[in-house]
């Protein structure tokens, strides 16, 4: 029998559960108040599936479920009560049906030997990786013939971008086509949205790549952050990639930002990772994802 109470995320706890993030996971998860209560406004998050747990008055973790056919995804910060958080996450999910769970962790947390424990195994790595700049601003690459970079219009250029993100990332690992209305809620509707930062690359009225760039990461602006970096499929193996990040590197530093970080699949199939590194990122960190079943 658990020894705390589980009950929906309100809003005023916004402050109360960003420290426990920055307490977990440290630089690694820095958020603020103010990236807890935009989710009240994500009409992509389900309000029942953002819960906290509770001794007395108290709240000592948090964890939300994203589900997904019949897997979830399980984000939780729970110092001090990995085990039992986790264990309540996994009872709530398979009470919505789930039969698969996953959790992200960064390599090397303490909490991935608790999810070792509980029957999960790591299945893959995604990395963090950043560059710093000096003064001067970082030079930009060529772009192919019959390829045109131009700053995002919006709401112009919404449902353009939108569909060559579905078809730049059609094969990637799990990629699953996400609604436009659930996309738009993590991109345009983001607090840290500023459309003049995203590019798009247009060959002709298609869009070729696009790059979606925001000041900082929601709650840490210590660094610029690309989102998004896709190139469809016949635009692939021309330098349009490379084009894409070097031009928002150039943007993010215009912006005074002076290092710049992004996320990446360790193992991306369109050589993703070889282009950040011969651009000059490194590796920050590696975050590994977690999985079990749960029947």
């Amino acid at each position: 029998m658990s020894s705390f109470q589980v009950r929906r995320l309100r809003k005023e706890d916004a402050e109360t559960v960003a420290r426990l993030f920055v307490e977990s996971f440290g630089d690694a998860r820095r958020m603020d108040a103010g990236e807890i209560e935009e989710w009240f406004d994500n009409e992509a998050l389900d309000p029942e599936k953002l819960l906290v747990l509770v001794d007395g008055d108290r709240i000592v973790g948090y964890f939300d479920l994203w589900l997904e056919d019949e897997k979830v995804d399980i984000d939780l910060a729970a110092p001090g009560i990995w085990d039992e958080a986790l264990g309540q996450a996994e009872n709530v999910a398979r009470a919505l049906g789930a039969k698969k769970a996953r959790t992200f962790l960064v390599a090397g947390h303490e909490v991935e030997s608790v999810v070792a424990g509980r029957g999960y195994g790591a299945i893959r790595a995604s990395w963090t990786m950043e560059i710093e700049f000096g003064v001067e601003a970082p030079a930009e690459a060529p772009v192919p013939d019959g390829v045109a970079i131009l700053p995002y219009r919006h709401p112009d250029d919404e449902q353009a971008v939108y569909e060559a993100h579905v078809d730049a990332f059609a094969d990637h690992w799990e990629y699953h086509r996400e609604p436009f209305e659930q996309w738009r809620e993590f991109t345009v509707r983001s607090r840290n949205f500023d459309p003049t930062l995203w590019l798009v690359a247009w060959a002709g009225d298609e869009v070729a790549g696009y790059a979606l760039n925001y000041p900082e990461r929601a709650g840490d602006p210590g660094y610029g952050w690309v989102g998004t970096l896709g190139v469809r499929r016949p635009w692939r193996r021309q330098g349009l990639g490379e084009a894409l990040l070097r031009r928002s590197f150039a943007a993010l530093h215009a912006r005074g930002r002076r290092r710049v970080r992004l996320s990446v699949d360790a193992e991306n199939p369109t050589g993703a990772t070889r282009l950040y590194e011969r651009a000059g990122m490194s590796v920050l960190r590696q975050a590994n994802t977690w999985e079990r079943d749960l029947d």
